[in-house]
């Protein structure tokens, strides 16, 4: 061969190498197809349960009843429908969640951050809620019965139509809160914050609301029959709609205004 000549492959040689450069190729595609694909639901469970993160994830309808979940993380995910009775979820951070008809049933959720989130139809009785943070979330209708939710703040909001009887809300606060038509009999508010609260509709038949601040509240139609509200802060909040009936004030006199008025609840 000449000096300077550039050596040329045989055709059949020059096909086969294409055809394994096209080789290569589908196998990569293929590969970052997978790395590409969406996690299944399955998938996310387990790295959840592993690492205790699931930021954004989708666990709707999945069954975490007993699960020990302690610190979780699961700020914005989707847990509506979700399982999570007698679930431990203290200190979680769980906010902007979706936990609509979600079962929270006797589950630990003790100095965790609820806050944004949506609770609409949640089963929460007997839960514990001690110290968690609940600032303006979607809560009507729910069912937070015989809980124990001292020292939590739900301030601003939404808890109308909701059953929260023989709750402890003790030093709870609910400034600026929709309590609206719920039913709080034999509740504990001991010291609560109800300020700028609508309360409107609600019954709070035998509840502790001694020291309770109840300062600037839309009372109308609102029942505390039985109720102890001495030591209350009642400034004005305009008492002349709600039913009293046996309920000791704030100075310890009984009163028992609109008792037998049949208009009111």
């Amino acid at each position: 061969m000449a000096h300077g000549t550039t050596k040329r492959l045989h055709p059949r040689l020059r096909d086969a190498g294409r055809g394994k450069r096209r080789q290569w190729a589908i196998a990569l595609t293929a590969i970052l197809g997978l790395v590409a694909a969406p996690v299944s639901a399955s998938e996310q469970l387990r790295q959840f349960l592993i690492s205790r993160r699931c930021v954004g994830c989708d666990l709707s309808d999945t069954v975490l009843a007993g699960a020990s979940l302690e610190d979780a993380d699961l700020s914005g995910a989707n847990l509506a429908g979700a399982n999570l009775r007698q679930a431990r979820l203290p200190r979680a951070q769980m906010t902007q969640t979706d936990l609509r008809r979600a079962n929270l049933s006797q589950a630990v959720v003790s100095q965790a951050d609820l806050s944004g989130s949506d609770l609409t139809g949640a089963n929460l009785r007997g839960v514990t809620l001690t110290g968690s943070r609940l600032v303006e979330v979607n809560a009507t209708t729910i069912n937070l019965e015989n809980a124990e939710a001292r020292e939590s703040n739900w301030s601003g909001s939404d808890l109308s139509d909701s059953r929260l009887d023989g709750t402890s809300f003790a030093q709870a606060g609910f400034a600026q809160a929709n309590l609206s038509r719920a039913t709080l009999t034999d509740g504990r508010l001991y010291r609560a914050n109800l300020i700028g609260a609508r309360l409107d509709g609600a019954d709070f038949t035998g509840a502790d609301l001694r020291e309770t601040l109840i300062r600037d509240a839309s009372v109308d139609g609102t029942n505390f029959t039985n109720a102890d509200l001495y030591g209350a802060n009642l400034v004005r909040t305009d008492l002349s709609t709600a039913r009293f009936c046996n309920t000791r004030m704030a100075n310890g006199e009984i009163n028992n205004d609109h008792c037998a008025d049949t208009t009111l609840p």
